[in-house]
């Protein structure tokens, strides 16, 4: 007996997941910052690159550094698939800490 071709439920059992990366996103993009924001539909995460500092005008205060920042990649996400993110963050975070040692923080 064959499956009706109409049938919206995919059969059951695994599913075999191809990723296809388009070519001009192959190397992927450098970012050494990032920011998160949000409203009541999406979470934003805007990768950054932080290009070199200039001096800008001051204040009374004296003067100041202009610090320009490039966003070199913004994903949007619905709030439910941002928990998703966050859980496999983490076990890539232990699974690369098992494999070659802790993380060295920033700052540190």
């Amino acid at each position: 007996m064959s499956e009706d071709p109409n049938s919206p439920s995919p059969p059951e059992g695994d599913i075999d997941v191809e990723v296809i990366v388009p070519d001009t996103w192959s190397a992927g993009v450098y970012a050494n910052g990032f920011t998160c924001w949000y409203n009541r539909t999406d979470f934003t995460l805007d990768f950054l690159v932080y290009l070199p500092a200039e001096p800008a005008a001051g204040d009374s205060r004296g003067p100041v550094m202009h610090q320009p920042v490039q966003v070199t990649a913004r994903v949007k996400f619905p709030p439910a698939l941002i928990f998703r993110l966050m859980q496999n963050l983490n076990d890539a975070m232990s699974n690369y800490e098992h494999q070659f040692g802790p993380i060295t923080h920033l700052g540190e």
